[in-house]
């Protein structure tokens, strides 16, 4: 009796123990069924599009207008942390009239080999900017960057008109090409202060010149009105220098000179008084 006590005992311990391991089991495969479901809703939530609201492009107008819709939408998608392959899809949503005819030709001809892959963002600007901005365009762009002084612009103006020229014409310059370029546009009081100060970053020197800019137009304007008390002070003393003599309305007036009357009276020629008879 003994001994089929220890096996019966044995037995119940045994599956005991296969009871409680296949228990384990069960909460660890819920446990992974319900991290791979929410894995799995995850990934189908990453491929919803966001709800962003964005321009339309038709392709009707000059090349600024497409340049000017690209950094629009560049800026709406780094707002609001849009992935990178979400970023096509959304853009060709807003494909208006021919840009829409556009864009599904290309479809096609991608899936016949005869176009490379457009799946990143900088693929789909590359395809549009070699379709709606002409190669004259960027030419063109590039002399007047290369022309560009900041003449009667203030240096803020100055710092936005270059910065809108570099990103039209898409140069990757770096940040020291960027503040040589800025300095040499400058004018030339401006320039001469700037180069002898030390400055970090581009923001930084855009700051330092209008610093600049604002103390030189200080001087100026002390300058001119030191001038201009100068100059009044001394037309003022003129004056009175000139009150001394006579205006020129003043008519001067000579003594007025008697006619000389003669009381001679002119001689009468004389008659002869002899008298000579002819017989």
């Amino acid at each position: 009796m003994a001994r089929e006590d220890v096996h019966h005992n044995r037995k119940r311990r045994h599956h005991h123990q296969h009871r409680h391991s296949s228990r384990t089991s069960h909460v660890e495969h819920e446990q992974r069924r319900h991290h791979n479901h929410e894995e799995r809703r995850h990934h189908v939530a990453t491929t919803y599009l966001p709800c962003v609201k964005l321009r339309s492009f038709s392709g009707k107008g000059d090349p600024n207008v497409y340049l000017g819709w690209e950094a629009k939408l560049d800026q709406i998608f780094h707002v609001h942390g849009v992935l990178d392959e979400q970023r096509v899809r959304l853009a060709s949503l807003e494909f208006l009239d021919y840009v829409m005819q556009w864009w599904h030709q290309t479809l096609m001809d991608i899936g016949l080999n005869k176009r490379s892959l457009v799946v990143s963002w900088n693929d789909l600007k590359a395809c549009l900017r070699d379709r709606f901005v002409p190669p004259h365009f960027r030419k063109d762009l590039l002399l007047k960057l290369q022309r560009f002084h900041q003449g009667t612009l203030s240096v803020d103006d100055y710092f936005k008109e270059l910065d809108t020229l570099l990103i039209k014409v898409d140069m990757n310059e770096s940040e020291e090409a960027k503040m040589a370029r800025f300095v040499s546009g400058l004018r030339r009081d401006s320039q001469d202060v700037v180069k002898l100060q030390e400055y970090s970053s581009l923001q930084t020197l855009v700051h330092l010149a209008s610093k600049v800019e604002s103390q030189i137009a200080r001087k100026n304007a002390f300058k001119n009105s030191s001038l201009d008390g100068y100059y009044h002070s001394s037309w003022k003393n003129k004056d009175k220098s000139f009150s001394k003599f006579p205006s020129k309305d003043s008519t001067f007036k000579p003594r007025d000179s008697k006619p000389s009357t003669s009381t001679s009276t002119p001689k009468s020629p004389t008659k002869s008084s002899s008298k000579k008879c002819f017989k």
